[in-house]
């Protein structure tokens, strides 16, 4: 009872903004101590760090807008987001348009030596899509060829052309989240089966002439060693400790850590910080995942309630799989540490997921129905169940 009572009385939007507030000063900091020594590639130490604190005010600036924003408008214009986020991933495939670093062509260029990366906005390009596909008409969760068929194509042209880049991680992560949300919003289990068979040779052909890339990728799991950027990942969270070496301190930064202020920034953290600091950065995710996770089960429709979802397993899918990457637990691959990682791009579609969440659960505190704690949980009649009148209940509709 005391649990109840407790969990009523913390406010959401306060631990949410709290979590985002620290983890953003960690990342100013640790960016900086990452980056630092780069001044004799640039002749300015803070480099980095200036252009970070850029972007966490562009992408303040990007929050509060979502935040004092109708999050519903984006139900009405799920599609337009998908053509406009296809139409900029296919510009960075055409020659001398798109910028092209380490073989893989990402990013566009802004102008004054900025550039941003169309793949960070396509992560909320296909939760929108998705939320605002089911939601429109959630009987489309219950038909095959005019249900489930249109969602899978929207999600695979947008998983084709981040492919095309190439860019194996974030189109692997952006087809799961489709998936997954798919799933959420009611979509059947059994129309998986015929796209996966369908898959499944490609796969294996894309597997058998890519297999070296593959068996390199995944030699961090088997031997560590063998992995120039995962064997100095591993040594400076071993060098660390229980209360670390002190910010600055850290060794494996200083040319021997590839991208320590970008993808293996949590290595550094765990080289300065610590055990300490490495769990109060997991501890930091989980408070934001918590505070979503109540946001979402207070939104009231079911677009807020998917949306919200598909943000919370965005954020916490990222967070999770860049700390298995930087402990040797998955495949290396370039998926950012949100809020804390070097980046523009991705800071500021991380921050406006953030401020659609305030959205959600300020308007979800505005007189009006009550709250719609899941999606799908009745029968599809043809009823409309985008909002709930039952405080919550499940009834049938």
């Amino acid at each position: 009872m005391k649990i109840g009572i407790l969990k009523q009385s913390i406010n959401p939007k306060e631990t949410l903004l709290s979590a985002v507030f620290l983890l953003l000063a960690l990342s100013a900091v640790m960016v900086f101590s990452a980056s630092a020594f780069h001044y004799l590639i640039v002749e300015d130490s803070t480099f980095f760090l200036k252009r970070q604190l850029m972007w966490i005010g562009i992408s303040a600036a990007i929050c509060y807008f979502t935040y004092m924003s109708d999050y519903r408008i984006l139900q009405k214009h799920y599609r337009l987001g998908l053509v406009l986020t296809a139409v900029a991933l296919a510009l960075v495939l055409i020659p001398g348009l798109g910028i092209r670093v380490n073989q893989s062509s990402r990013w566009l260029p802004l102008g004054g030596g900025l550039r941003f990366q169309p793949s960070e906005i396509a992560k909320i390009t296909v939760l929108v899509f998705i939320a605002g596909y089911i939601c429109n008409d959630p009987r489309r969760t219950t038909k095959f060829l005019k249900g489930f068929i249109p969602a899978v194509l929207g999600v695979g042209v947008i998983w084709g052309l981040t492919l095309a880049e190439p860019d194996l991680g974030t189109s692997t992560f952006i087809l799961g989240l489709g998936i997954i949300l798919m799933i959420i919003g009611g979509m059947r289990w059994r129309y998986f089966l015929a796209p996966a068979a369908g898959f499944t040779p490609f796969l294996v052909l894309f597997a058998y002439l890519r297999w070296e890339m593959i068996v390199h990728r995944f030699q961090g799991l088997f031997n560590p060693e063998g992995l120039h950027q995962l064997r100095h990942s591993l040594r400076a969270l071993g060098s660390g400790g229980v209360s670390g070496m002190g910010i600055g301190a850290g060794m494996q930064k200083l040319r021997y850590l590839p991208e320590a202020h970008t993808d293996f920034v949590f290595a550094v953290i765990g080289e300065e910080l610590g055990l300490v600091g490495t769990l109060g950065v997991i501890s930091l995710f989980l408070v934001l995942l918590w505070s979503g996770v109540t946001i979402a089960r207070r939104a009231k429709d079911s677009f807020g309630y998917l949306l919200a979802a598909g943000i919370i397993l965005s954020l916490g899918m990222q967070a999770a799989f860049n700390i298995a990457v930087v402990t040797g637990s998955a495949p290396t691959k370039g998926i950012p540490l949100p809020l804390v990682t070097f980046g523009g791009t991705g800071l500021c579609v991380t921050m406006a997921q953030i401020g659609l969440l305030l959205s959600i659960y300020r308007i979800s505190q505005t007189p009006g129905p009550a709250y719609f704690s899941g999606v799908n949980q009745a029968e599809l009649t043809g009823a409309d169940i985008t909002q709930r009148t039952d405080g919550g209940k499940d009834m049938e509709l």
